[in-house]
């Protein structure tokens, strides 16, 4: 029997390159199937807006209006960072949350996000469950730290990467224009993993001189991090490093933290240690040092989205809600993307959410020489393949032609 009703969209956690992408595929198809589907519904600022009823009706018969959303980074429908409490300590939100389904007939609850948002999604679903209550709550992953778990990348990551990639062959090729150059370290975002530092490996590949790349898979060494810079500068005249945010020393203890204080989620404010290093670097060497923090720039970047990506977030969507409007017992499933290196060609499943929530994926084995303290062949093929494709985002005036609230 089939579940008709309707949709709920959500974006929660940090936004991505291709946040809205994940939502124009859901339109797109949910156009398509006005016999199933009665209305669209997106939240205003994730949960905390669903809790104030605070949603947007799409029009699926001009559902091309939100076409350039392909093009537009940031969470177009508005994000949050909100946990909800167990709802067997604290049934207020829940309840809540029922009254406003019931009230709107939804029935397919889509909630697109990392790690936390899978955890509000699966705690959504249970309660719905307990209270027989019939929906289909299912994940997509989103996050460019790329740690969602059972899933060959999240959405979000590899545009990520290609900016981080093109960013750094900038700073190289402006920092060799002189004979005498800097110090410059550049950091990029990974609280406990580095999959996005990682990435800058890449660049050894096509030739860039990168010197040193820090992961926070890897133990970091103040002493040994200045004894290298040290070295390197004195016979070069220059140096590029390139670091994570999340670098901790052996006694697992971040490096620098913004401040010791704790979001809802008890996760460390970071950023800013590229800019510590680059003090240390000032005050022993008196070296020309500059410290450079691509920062929100990493997931706010349309300049050079991945097309490998865009494609394969339009096409999963589609496939998403296929899936749910098909199969009346999907549920509490989290959309995943495998690869086959057989024939070079992705293929889209589930995977139950309580294996997703809450949990974080570290850089797979295969892709670290822990030894060298350096990536594998393996993670190079694995980025060079997520980068792939340009997207033209710009309009005839010169700027990224996006949508506009």
């Amino acid at each position: 029997m089939e579940l008709k009703g309707n949709i709920l969209y959500g974006q929660s956690g940090g936004p991505t390159s291709v946040i809205n992408t994940s939502f124009y595929g859901l339109v797109m198809e949910a156009s398509k199937n006005s016999d199933k589907i009665d209305k669209f519904y997106s939240m205003k600022y994730g949960i905390e807006g669903l809790l104030n009823e605070e949603l947007i009706e799409i029009d699926l018969k001009n559902y091309t209006k939100y076409q350039k959303l392909l093009n537009t980074s940031g969470a177009y429908f508005g994000s949050n960072r909100y946990k909800l409490k167990d709802f067997s300590k604290d049934e207020t939100d829940y309840i809540k949350i029922l009254e406003i389904f019931k009230k709107y007939n939804i029935r397919y609850f889509f909630y697109n996000g990392g790690n936390d948002s899978m955890d509000t999604i699966n705690k959504i679903s249970r309660y719905l469950k307990l209270k027989n209550y019939d929906c289909q709550c299912l994940g997509i992953p989103k996050t460019i730290d790329n740690d969602l778990m059972h899933t060959d990348f999240s959405f979000g990551f590899p545009s990520a990467a290609k900016f981080v990639i093109n960013s750094i062959i900038n700073i190289y090729n402006d920092d060799a224009s002189y004979k005498v150059g800097r110090v410059n370290i550049v950091e990029v975002m990974g609280r406990n993993v580095g999959w996005l530092t990682a990435s800058s490996y890449f660049l050894k590949t096509i030739g860039i001189d990168l010197d040193l790349i820090y992961l926070p898979e890897f133990i970091f060494n103040i002493d040994e991090f200045l004894n290298k810079v040290n070295e390197i500068y004195s016979k070069k005249k220059h140096c590029l490093v390139v670091v994570s945010e999340g670098i901790k020393n052996k006694n697992n203890e971040l490096i620098y933290e913004a401040n010791s204080s704790l979001d809802v989620f008890s996760h460390h404010s970071l950023g800013g240690v590229s800019h510590y290093l680059a003090s240390l670097v000032e005050s022993k060497f008196n070296f020309k040092v500059r410290s450079i923090e691509l920062s929100l720039l990493q997931r706010a970047n349309s300049f050079s989205p991945s097309k490998t990506e865009q494609d394969l977030t339009l096409s999963s969507s589609s496939f998403l809600l296929k899936e749910a409007l098909n199969n009346k017992d999907l549920n509490q499933k989290m959309l995943t993307i495998n690869y086959n290196e057989n024939n070079s060609s992705y293929k889209f499943d589930f995977v139950d959410i309580s294996l997703v929530a809450n949990k974080e994926r570290k850089i797979d084995d295969k892709y670290l020489d822990y030894k060298n303290k350096n990536v594998t062949n393996e993670f190079i093929s694995y980025i060079k393949r997520l980068i792939k494709g340009k997207v033209d985002t710009f309009s005839e005036e010169g700027y990224i032609d996006f949508l506009s609230k």
